[in-house]
């Protein structure tokens, strides 16, 4: 049984190791990716966790996923990306790339 979560929300894992052969603090990461979703009307529910804007769910969630996956420090220490919406199972965002934009993915993924 899967995570379950309020629709129009995603949940972000760091993967640790990632993190720090990097060189970032997976605090660090969580709360620079707060400060990019914020501009879309995201709010942080808890640690990892966002509830895309009320009332602009679709916009401020898809918008906010794009650009994250975009942004090489992101893709390179996420561990997973999971994304909720009205009516569907979960939706594993890293797994979405793969098929439409794998560019956007770190060598090895």
């Amino acid at each position: 049984m899967g995570i379950r979560a309020v629709p129009w929300s995603f949940t972000i894992e760091f993967d640790e190791g990632k993190a720090e052969s990097a060189g970032y603090d997976v605090e660090e990461l969580y709360d620079c990716t707060d400060r990019n979703v914020s501009r879309y009307g995201c709010v942080r529910a808890a640690r990892g966790t966002w509830m895309a804007a009320e009332g602009d769910e679709v916009e401020s969630q898809c918008l906010s996923l794009s650009l994250l996956s975009r942004a090489d420090w992101f893709m390179r220490t996420v561990g997973s990306i999971t994304a909720f919406e009205d009516d569907t199972d979960e939706i594993d965002y890293l797994d979405v790339l793969r098929r439409h934009a794998p560019h956007r993915l770190p060598t090895g993924r």
